[in-house]
């Protein structure tokens, strides 16, 4: 019967056998003899006694065996290292040379997969891989953010390591995770270096300790490290050409803005208030430009080893990223609200009755002089005339009965942030169609106020006809006519220099004139006799022969 005793190393419990007791606690003294004299003794100690705590936890098994014995603790302290041998090691040779010694032949241990918090930008996950596998941790990032931007798999893969990798929290979990053995001799040289300023951020491929690794261990990480930077290379250039692009754009569109150019200002623009498309445009620009300088930035420091940007600046960056960003959401908000009603004005004005209904067109961008003189891209206080100009116009044909007078509907339609202002924008639109003795007529674009934004103002145009009408369509409405296939009856005439096509209106609505050839194989005779009459000919077709009568157009 042995008699135990209850300690307590690092806030666990133990329960230890006496004789085994007495050899721990001399131990424990030796070690505190060694380094108690030392700068912030306390906290190598602490690491110590941590290790030896886990490794006694490790020993121990619950409802196997609940007490530590001698063979425990001498266990542990073979594993941990002699304090007499390491004291002669100090005094015997230089630390630089006590690689040789019996107590370092044990100085390297299986590496553990952790994040190491001291070496870290966002947890520390990238450095600890770079550790496990004996490259520099800015590979490793560069490797990552290169994944974002090419895959968008990096981001998922960062968050599920994230979680999965422990935390690399004591002075041992943190030798383990570079392949150390975590005994006396790494505690203290890992001390002394933390002091001397000349701990480095390695992952085992640049320290002095890893000529251990295996040289294909070598060559993965050099082949690594080629591939990230040839990479990084080739997306820092595509990011620094996208951010000379967005300063070529912002210089063009601000042209455009400024009224110097015609051709200077993009759709989302054109629907901002023109005071304030100026802010608008920065407030753009520099929401996609800091995310790109920013990033622009860490590859070229992660590739060229730079210094960290200034965090004043970062800072900085940060905040009127953050105000462009806000900028955008005011402006895309204001703009959608005033969308968000919608107001239509209906009109309905008779037309003289007619034998033929030719539609023509007005372009209203041409203006005539002298002859055949014109002049267009005329300007109104300084601003091009097409950009008040608006052709969301749409022209439908309806039957009603032959002895109904022909009518035509203007139905205007506009947005706005209530209904009120949805419907002065609607009355405020002025478009109408002529009709004079042999056409009618219609403008190619109806004007918007001079102040006016857009706000999806549309014109669409009924004509109603009685049935039999003849309607003759011309061909620069083509884009405007809805409900009709316009080019398939165009195409029925074979003549691509056509300007006009010839419609009659049936009960079952506008229908092309000139009935659809059906093409006929040469090798096909009919067996019986055929007559088929297109319009001035005549062409009869029998088993011998096949005879065309053409008739004679009176003059």
């Amino acid at each position: 019967m042995n008699k135990t005793i209850i300690i307590n190393i690092n806030s666990i419990v133990f329960h230890i056998e006496e004789d085994a007791y007495d050899v721990l606690r001399n131990y424990m003294i030796d070690i505190k003899k060694h380094f108690g004299n030392s700068e912030d003794s306390k906290e190598i100690l602490d690491d110590i006694e941590n290790r030896i705590a886990e490794m006694f936890t490790e020993k121990i098994q619950l409802g196997i065996k609940e007490v530590l014995n001698m063979e425990d603790v001498n266990a542990v302290i073979a594993q941990m290292g002699s304090v007499s041998d390491f004291e002669i090691n100090d005094s015997d040779q230089p630390y630089g040379d006590q690689k040789s010694t019996n107590s370092y032949n044990n100085i390297r241990a299986e590496k553990k997969l952790m994040r190491d918090p001291e070496d870290k930008v966002i947890s520390g996950v990238c450095s600890g891989l770079g550790h496990y596998f004996g490259v520099e941790s800015r590979w490793v990032r560069l490797l990552f953010v290169l994944f974002v931007i090419l895959f968008g798999s990096g981001f998922l893969v960062y968050i599920i390591l994230w979680i999965v990798m422990p935390i690399a929290i004591t002075r041992a979990d943190r030798m383990e995770m570079r392949g150390e053995s975590p005994n006396i001799q790494n505690f203290k040289r890992s001390f002394e270096e933390e002091l001397s300023g000349l701990r480095e951020n390695f992952s085992g491929a640049g320290s002095s300790f890893n000529k251990g690794v295996t040289s294909a261990g070598n060559a993965f990480g050099e082949i690594l490290k080629i591939v990230a930077k040839v990479i990084g290379l080739l997306v820092a250039f595509a990011i620094g050409t996208s951010l000379i692009g967005l300063l070529i754009a912002l210089v063009f569109f601000s042209l455009g803005i400024a009224g110097i150019t015609d051709q200077g200002v993009i759709e989302p623009l054109a629907l901002i208030d023109p005071t304030q498309a100026p802010w608008a445009l920065i407030a753009a620009f520099l929401a996609i430009a800091i995310p790109f300088a920013g990033l622009f930035y860490l590859i070229i420091r992660l590739l060229f080893n730079k210094r960290p940007m200034n965090n004043y600046l970062t800072t900085s960056l940060f905040l009127v990223w953050l105000v462009s960003l806000g900028g955008i959401i005011y402006y895309t908000g204001s703009v959608a609200k005033d969308f968000k009603e919608e107001s239509k004005i209906v009109e309905e004005k008779t037309l003289e009755r007619r034998s033929v209904y030719r539609i023509t067109e007005r372009d209203v961008r041409v203006i005539k002089l002298n002859g055949n003189d014109s002049r267009t891209n005329l300007k109104i206080n300084g601003t091009n005339l097409s950009d008040y100009l608006q052709d969301n116009i749409r022209i439908r044909f309806e039957r009603i009965d032959s002895t109904q007078m022909p009518y035509i509907k203007y139905e205007y339609s506009a947005k706005g942030a209530n209904y009120n202002i949805a419907t002065k924008r609607a009355s405020a639109i002025n478009y109408k169609a002529v009709q004079d003795s042999a056409n009618i007529i219609f403008d190619s674009h109806f004007k918007l106020g001079e102040k006016e934004l857009y706000r999806d103002q549309e014109v669409n145009v009924t004509i109603y006809l009685p049935v039999g009408s003849k309607v003759i369509l011309h061909r620069e409405l083509e884009r405007h006519y809805a409900d009709i296939s316009y080019y398939e009856c165009f195409d029925r005439y074979g003549n691509h220099d056509l300007k006009e096509t010839e419609w009659l209106m049936t009960n079952l609505g506008l229908k092309c004139a000139l009935p659809e050839v059906k093409e006929v194989d040469e090798e096909e005779v009919p067996a019986t006799d055929t007559t088929i009459i297109k319009r001035d000919t005549i062409i009869n077709i029998t088993p011998n022969a096949v005879v065309v009568e053409t008739k004679e157009k009176k003059k």
